[in-house]
């Protein structure tokens, strides 16, 4: 019989926005740790922004995503950057679409079925395959019962008749909306548009990020060569709302300035070798 000790059943999304979590990001250093108080007095006096009533939020989601640790020394909540997180903010620098991008990519792909890994990762992942198969923007309060739904089928060990723990409403599906809208270009670029626009991007990182994970997903082996068919296609496309042509062209693009992924012409049609690992930190 499954265990339920330590089991994680946070599967609401909180409010850490993009925007708070990147400056909170920003305040923090790999070696002085702050607490959630010191980050938002450092935010306002270097930014002039005021952090939410609740300043916990987004320093847990950096901890969340692996891109600070969190300490309890003394009885005080602390964070420090990781190493991802350091390179995280030197890639925002550089190039802040790419940033958003791995900001989806960590959200996406960081619920691994281990009972301490936070579930609102695996119901932001959720989120991502119904608006991604039905095609278009599905309203929160839809998309918050299809994820009700979800999580009693998977999940059917816990308890959903708890005053706490285990819910999810239209107000963390609201929440889910603002980050993949603050992909550049957007999947929903407008209140008008709520049609998916499946996204032209240039960075071939993308599709070898996506196909990792999806290498993962299946069950494959390193070196394992799949046909590239229609089905392997969206998977891969899906993890960054991709157009299909540009995912494919990206691909391509990837076989020729990396030695990690090939492509080859067989019977079954073309087939893919993902031949070594690909993740945040190979970027």
């Amino acid at each position: 019989m499954r265990t339920l000790i330590n089991e994680d059943t946070h599967f609401y999304i909180d409010n850490a926005p993009p925007e708070e979590v990147a400056l909170t990001m920003h305040c923090l250093s790999a070696s002085e740790a702050m607490s959630p108080q010191m980050i938002a007095e450092r935010l306002y006096a270097d930014y002039g922004f005021r952090m939410q009533k609740d300043r916990t939020y987004s320093p847990r989601r950096l901890y969340d995503l692996g891109l600070a640790n969190q300490s309890t020394a003394g009885g005080k909540l602390s964070y420090t950057l990781t190493n991802l997180g350091t390179r995280m903010l030197n890639v925002m620098a550089l190039d802040h679409e790419l940033y958003a991008d791995l900001m989806h990519f960590l959200h996406y792909s960081r619920y691994n079925g281990e009972q301490d890994t936070r579930k609102y990762l695996w119901s932001y992942r959720r989120c991502c395959e119904i608006v991604w198969s039905e095609g278009q923007l599905v309203p929160t309060q839809e998309l918050a019962a299809r994820i009700q739904g979800m999580m009693k089928e998977e999940f059917p060990h816990l308890d959903f008749s708890a005053r706490e723990g285990a819910r999810f409403d239209s107000t963390a599906a609201g929440r889910f909306y603002t980050w993949i809208k603050n992909l550049s270009p957007s999947p929903f670029p407008n209140d008008q548009h709520t049609d998916l626009q499946r996204r032209l991007v240039q960075h071939y990182e993308l599709v070898l990020l996506a196909l990792d994970y999806v290498y993962h997903a299946r069950g494959y082996r390193y070196g394992d060569p799949v046909v590239l068919d229609t089905g392997l296609l969206d998977e891969v496309a899906r993890v960054f709302f991709l157009d299909h042509q540009c995912c494919r062209e990206l691909i391509t693009l990837a076989t020729k300035m990396t030695r990690i992924v090939a492509l080859a012409d067989t019977f079954a049609g073309t087939s893919i070798k993902l031949l070594a690992p690909y993740n945040v930190e190979s970027i």
